[in-house]
């Protein structure tokens, strides 16, 4: 069987992006191959594998699967050559869940292990739970880890309630008509409609919640107009959305639509809305960390952080927990520079094993 780090190390060499794990999934089902377990694929190159120990609840392990494309710039003798990096710590994610495979007929549940491409994006996990492939099991728990930087090297931290913000990504592409600017009657100004949109919207947002309540409108870019003395045809903004509380998220949605809708009466413009990318919020089961908390198996988080991560859907399924497994240095994630050292992974599958036979509360 190869060892941890062989595993993280072969991973590491062949990242691929998006849902386009092939490679990384035939890695993964070449190792699983040499377990007795059964083993499936919920969508096309994702990977699960079930341990059947004949008990009443099954408990899930679930790793990302996705790399970032960029050229990796770390001196790794098994640094990756294909324009691709796992820069986020993937490598060392599905590592730590192979791992426990060796252990997993040791369990007080039945064990699935669960590799997920694309969380980067689109999100893999949507689909996986749509193909109502889940339904099979009697789920108790999932739970899902990330490596993460500016923690205390080695050591796993999870929260209560709020662990990860819900993130969406959106644009706004409002249409008007050109005209030469010293004819304004023959124009209609696509510009001036799409910054009332923008400056209403934030100065609304920013009054309609109060100091305890966590809310984040952000506006990245704004393109418009062709010339000088051209009436802008068009004006397009990309933004994003950040939130805690689904309902803070509506209550933004609300707001922006509500002045889209405004400058459309008033200056007779077009408004189309997008969402290219949203992730819910991770909300860790609160009964299932006080159990874990309580047996000394984790750190206490002292607040949420604002990356997003579509393990957050997966709480639709089952009671479900976040990890952080801190790496100690201040190298961020998603830098070309990204690495860590290898002995945290050790860390994390001790946890794992502790899960394995840890008692869950419902």
């Amino acid at each position: 069987m190869p060892t941890i780090i062989e595993n993280r190390r072969n991973l590491h060499q062949i990242p691929e992006i998006e849902l386009t794990t092939q490679k990384t999934a035939q890695y993964i089902e070449n190792i699983l191959d040499l377990y007795d377990c059964k083993i499936d694929h919920p969508i096309p190159n994702s990977v699960t594998a079930f341990f059947d120990n004949k008990k009443e609840k099954t408990i899930v392990f679930r790793s990302d699967m996705d790399a970032l494309p960029m050229e990796e710039n770390t001196d790794l003798e098994f640094k990756s050559t294909n324009g691709c990096m796992h820069a986020c710590g993937h490598d060392g994610h599905m590592a730590m869940v192979l791992e426990i495979a060796k252990y997993a007929k040791e369990s007080d549940y039945n064990v699935l292990l669960l590799f997920q491409p694309g969380e980067e994006k689109p999100g893999g996990a949507k689909p996986i739970i749509d193909t109502q492939f889940f339904k099979q099991f009697n789920i108790a728990a999932i739970y899902g880890t990330h490596i993460y930087p500016e923690l205390e090297k080695g050591k796993v931290y999870t929260r209560p309630n709020e662990m990860m913000a819900g993130g969406c990504e959106f644009e706004i592409l409002v249409k008007g008509k050109a005209s030469h600017a010293a004819q304004p009657q023959n124009g209609i100004n696509a510009l001036t409609a799409c910054v009332e949109i923008l400056q209403k919207s934030l100065e609304q947002e920013e009054k309609n919640f109060d100091n305890n309540t966590f809310h984040l409108l952000h506006f990245g870019t704004f393109r418009s107009g062709q010339a000088f003395n051209i009436i802008a045809d068009q004006a397009h903004v990309r933004r994003s959305i950040r939130y805690y509380d689904p309902k803070v998220f509506d209550q933004i949605v609300n707001i922006i639509e509500q002045n889209m809708n405004n400058a459309v009466k008033k200056y007779k413009v077009q408004v189309n809305f997008k969402v290219n990318h949203h992730y819910p919020p991770v909300l860790n089961n609160e009964e299932l960390f006080h159990t874990l908390y309580k047996n000394n198996l984790v750190n206490k988080l002292d607040s949420p952080v604002l990356i997003s991560e579509d393990f957050g859907y997966y709480r639709n399924v089952a009671s479900s927990i976040f990890f952080f497994l801190g790496t100690g240095d201040t190298i961020p994630l998603h830098s070309n520079k990204f690495t860590f050292d290898e002995d945290i992974l050790k860390k994390g599958v001790e946890l794992y094993r502790k899960l394995l036979t840890t008692k869950i509360p419902f």
